[in-house]
């Protein structure tokens, strides 16, 4: 049996999607369950014709439905021309994490309105590990990574806005470096991917466990590494990416021994995973105990809010003045995006009055 799924913009376009069941395959108990068929789609303001088919190709049976969807735009969107140069209609194909993170078959890239009067270089820093007290839940840091990674690959667009753009991921918890590009324009999904493997990883040598108390102060080295590293251009800009992260108790939580500077902006996105669900078996019970490292330790989910009041990411870098921005949804990412841009202009024209 074949699933059909088309959407036809106002133009006139097609974009096609179809998925095949096997019904010599289906086990008996199944054929007297509901089958539910799903398809995922990027699409963009504006209204579709969108029409759904059944297809036996042995009885030769078929069923079609047609109906309407309309896409309204954002309401006072901080980037109006964004997705200007993206298709409408983009299927993604069924991927696992990390691929359905970063959904390598998606090309379209943002336009994002980069103008400065002045080179700028922009250096973006992505903590991979989350909170000290939560660092060996493996769901955890999923949920993490599953906002961290698309926002990564959104921020990256900027290389291809003709800015040099450098990217690093950072694993705390292993006081290493996981992955730098300079000058990027496409990220290097491939190398990324087998990045995330050892963060991603339940197990952690002996050597960074013994050290787990320096996390902070790993952090605040390489972010000085950063921006004290000798560039030709005049004006530089840090982005950070990370989830709140509160340390282990005895932490060194110095800051960073950096004063402002008018050449210099850093903005601290701090993105919120999304919260965290009871997942219930087929009979609807929940799981048996243990089931992850947050319920084994008896600790409760905390709000967005409760977990921006705990981060101390924030007071490391708090002698660099940095600009932060709290996400929880798409819109507030848009925002800080828009914020950033507004940001790394200014810094040209300021560093141009100069």
């Amino acid at each position: 049996m074949l699933v059909l799924v088309q959407l036809t913009d106002r133009d006139g376009r097609r974009y096609q999607n179809h998925l095949a069941i096997d019904l010599s395959k289906v086990t008996e108990g199944a054929a007297k369950e509901d089958v539910v068929s799903t398809f995922s789609a990027f699409v963009t303001p504006g209204e579709y014709g969108v029409w759904t088919a059944l297809y036996d190709t042995t009885t030769g049976e078929h069923c079609v439905k047609q109906e309407k969807l309309e896409v309204s735009p954002l309401r006072n969107d901080p980037l109006p021309g964004a997705w200007r140069d993206l298709p409408p209609v983009e299927f993604l194909p069924l991927a696992e994490p990390p691929d359905s993170w970063y959904e390598p078959s998606v090309s379209g890239r943002l336009r994002l309105p980069l103008e400065t009067r002045n080179p700028v270089r922009i250096d973006v820093v992505l903590n991979l590990t989350p909170s000290e007290y939560m660092s060996d839940s493996a769901e955890t840091r999923s949920r993490n990574l599953s906002v961290l990674i698309p926002a990564l690959k959104a921020i990256s667009d900027l290389g291809a806005a003709g800015a040099p753009l450098s990217v690093e991921l950072v694993d705390l918890s292993r006081h290493r470096v996981a992955f730098r590009q300079d000058r990027v324009r496409d990220l290097d999904w491939p190398a990324i991917k087998q990045a995330l493997a050892p963060a991603g990883s339940e197990s952690i040598d002996l050597k960074s466990l013994e050290g787990r108390r320096l996390d902070a102060a790993f952090f605040v080295r390489e972010v000085g590494r950063v921006l004290g590293a000798t560039h030709d251009e005049p004006s530089r800009v840090l982005v950070i990416l990370s989830a709140p992260v509160a340390f282990d108790s005895g932490e060194d939580l110095h800051p960073i021994a950096l004063d402002p500077s008018p050449g210099r902006r850093v903005f601290y996105i701090r993105c919120h995973a999304p919260p965290h669900r009871a997942i219930l078996d087929r009979d609807g019970l929940p799981p048996p105990p243990g089931f992850s490292g947050a319920r084994r330790r008896g600790l409760a989910p905390r709000s967005p809010a409760d977990l921006a009041d705990f981060d101390q990411l924030e007071s490391t870098l708090k002698p660099l003045a940095p600009r932060v921005f709290d996400v929880q949804t798409a819109e507030d990412f848009r925002k800080a995006m828009a914020g950033v841009l507004a940001g790394i202009e200014s810094l040209g024209s300021h560093t141009e009055g100069k």
